[in-house]
């Protein structure tokens, strides 16, 4: 059903009619980074450093076709069609650093959820680290 909004600020999701394996009713953008500190000779920060950030990514929604289940498994890479929106980039927002050229997001957790009364339902976790291509990894066995 069509949403009628009488605001500036954000409201639903993009439209993830392509989407082909779960469809994303919501998701979060958790930003995260570790923290190093330069201690003085009485113990005081004197200086620290940012550093290795990264997005934590939660999403959940319903399977699309019965019988497919969740697209992607762990440790693939998964395209959602609601990392931007407008002139917003979700992924990078709050990072203060520009993504390298194929970063994206890869799956570390998911979850099935069948009952007898809602339809199946999916999430997921992924994770984003800005500086890393994950265009081409490599699989050991």
């Amino acid at each position: 059903m069509a949403a009628t909004v009488f605001s500036a600020a954000q409201f639903g999701l993009a439209d993830d009619s392509t989407a082909t394996g779960l469809l994303v009713a919501s998701m979060s953008f958790s930003g995260t980074s570790s923290l190093a500190q330069a201690p003085d000779h009485i113990g005081n920060t004197a200086g620290f450093a940012v550093f290795e950030r990264k997005k934590d990514i939660t999403f959940s929604g319903v399977i699309k076709t019965k019988g497919t289940g969740l697209v992607g498994s762990m440790g693939t890479l998964v395209t959602l069609a609601n990392t931007t929106n407008n002139t917003r980039t979700r992924l990078s927002e709050g990072l203060g650093v520009t993504p390298v050229a194929n970063s994206g997001i890869v799956i570390t957790g998911n979850d099935i959820t069948p009952t007898n009364s809602d339809f199946e339902g999916g999430s997921g976790t992924g994770i984003f680290f800005p500086g890393v291509a994950v265009n081409s990894p490599v699989t050991l066995t």
